[in-house]
């Protein structure tokens, strides 16, 4: 292994030991979470937003709570388009650095504002994670990572007001200090990204890997992601082979052929990537890829903030509570309470951040493992709230899906957009859309788009159904539990399968 890897690795350690002692040291959680609240109430009491909700005069958790509405993105969006034309003290003192995109629940994609803050209460819970994989994952230390963070782009583009939209690079979640070092341990050149095509991003993505031969570390969002990459390289093992040294090319050609990517990648020693949620479904095939390898399930975290991150040996992940203010909605009765107030059970998760996110209600569902008296609790991801869809992170709504309906005019009839495999299918009793039409609109959605991009989905395609659709639909989540008073008529459904219970035309498929 690199001499020059280790000392790198060595020195990115010693740079995180000090949020690594923070976190793992016992604390007060009441005392952590209530001053971090407070000190950004504080810094924020002067903006648009902070005099609208009296932050000066907020004077305990109680106050916050009773002056400071829950909130959704779409009650952003105006603060957001002013700051994107160039108004400051908006939503937060300081200067927006970024806009980061993703996707909304009725609309096409979100601009997520970040600042100072926001990127140092990421790298909060970053540094802690990465101190505790090079400290209890021997061998990871002594060579390069992959890490695959921002989205593909075709190009930077700016705000009217000439703000930036979307990081410039990866090593820009790493801080200041370390974003050099980095650099020089990524496996993969930032530049790839900004490849022509989804072909031509695989195939450099790939001649990256395999060009390295001390990848000790992948980190990567969802294990579909992973494993196409790796299906790129089985199916194109001829031309890669030919740009290697001949000595490994009849080994990789063995390997790559039966798809032994332990054998391709040898000192690989540890995959993060989900595996909580939906993601659990395809976990298994990222271990059929890699035995032997640790695979280590994210944490929670999303555009907007960071939630949580695993400890070697543990089941679940620690709440970040040096990242953000965290509430929790408890799904048993509506109550709110704060990290410190916890008991184990299944919650909605309400976050407060650096980046003018105040009571946000960021849209996903927890399940609380353990808490601990002088220690944050250990949580894990479940679901999204309401209905959604998300195989691979393509995070599909109800909302979007009902505006999608309506945008083809085809909303008065009987529609379910519903998983089935790596595609969606749309059960409808309209006749005059074409799958190309339905697929271009569900690509508005940011995330969608981009699991289509990276070939995770398929183009979707449009199944006619006869008879009354919507008793069938009712017939079947009645047969599986549901009250009949509680099924309401849906546009999305995260359910497969429904072509079994649907009457369906002889000429099905479009």
């Amino acid at each position: 292994m690199s001499v020059q890897c280790k000392i790198l690795n060595g020195i990115c350690r010693l740079i995180y030991h000090r949020e690594y002692k923070k976190f793992t040291s016992t604390c007060n959680i009441k005392k952590v979470q209530t001053e971090y609240l407070f000190r950004l109430l504080k810094q924020n009491s002067e903006t648009l937003y902070g005099r609208k909700y009296e932050f000066a005069n907020i004077q305990s958790y109680e106050d916050f709570k009773e002056k400071v509405p829950l909130s959704v993105y779409e009650d952003y969006e105006p603060y957001i388009n002013d700051m994107a034309n160039g108004e400051i003290k908006v939503l937060t003192q300081e200067k927006i650095t970024l806009f980061e995109l993703t996707s909304g629940s009725s609309g096409s994609k979100k601009m997520i504002p970040y600042t100072k803050t926001l990127k140092r209460e990421f790298q909060r819970g970053i540094k802690p994670w990465l101190y505790d994989i090079y400290t209890n994952v021997t061998g990871v230390d002594q060579g390069k990572s992959y890490w695959s963070i921002t989205p593909v782009t075709a190009g930077k583009s700016y705000t009217p007001s000439g703000i930036p939209v979307g990081f410039e690079e990866d090593a820009e979640y790493f801080g200041f200090v370390t974003q050099g070092i980095m650099r020089r341990l990524f496996a993969v050149d930032g530049g790839v990204k900004f490849a022509e095509d989804m072909q031509d991003f695989y195939r450099k993505t790939a001649l990256h890997l395999l060009g390295c031969g001390e990848l000790t570390l992948i980190s990567v969002w969802n294990p579909t992601f992973l494993t196409l990459l790796c299906d790129f390289i089985s199916d194109n093992r001829d031309f890669l082979a030919g740009q290697m040294p001949e000595r490994k090319r009849q080994s990789f050609l063995e390997a790559a052929a039966k798809k032994r990517f332990d054998n391709i990648f040898s000192e690989l020693k540890m995959i993060s990537c989900w595996a909580d949620g939906s993601a659990a479904a395809y976990v298994h095939k990222v271990r059929e890829y890699f035995p032997g390898v640790l695979i280590q399930p994210k944490g929670l975290l999303a555009t907007e903030c960071f939630m949580s991150f695993p400890l070697v040996g543990e089941e679940g992940a620690r709440l970040s509570i040096y990242s953000h203010f965290f509430e929790f909605r408890r799904l048993t009765d509506g109550e709110i309470v704060t990290a410190d107030m916890l008991i184990p059970g299944e919650y909605e998760l309400i976050v407060t951040t650096g980046g003018g996110f105040y009571r946000y209600r960021i849209g996903d569902i927890v399940e609380v493992l353990a808490v601990y008296k002088d220690a944050p609790p250990r949580i894990r991801f479940l679901r999204r709230t309401g209905i959604c869809s998300d195989l691979f992170g393509e995070k599909l709504t109800e909302e979007f899906v009902r505006g999608v309906c309506e945008k083809l005019g085809i909303a008065d009839c009987f529609c379910l957009l519903a998983p089935e495999g790596a595609r969606y299918c749309l059960y409808t009793t309209a006749e005059h859309v074409t799958p190309e039409l339905l697929d271009d609109e569900l690509r508005e959605s940011y995330h969608y788009n981009y699991c289509r991009q990276l070939g995770q989905l398929q183009e979707a395609c449009i199944v006619t159904v006869t008879g009354n659709p919507q008793g069938k639909y009712i017939e079947r989540l009645t047969a599986e539990g549901m009250r009949a008073g509680d099924i309401k008529p849906a546009y999305l459904s995260s359910k497969s399968g429904w072509g079994e219970y649907f009457e369906l035309q002889e000429e099905k498929i479009r």
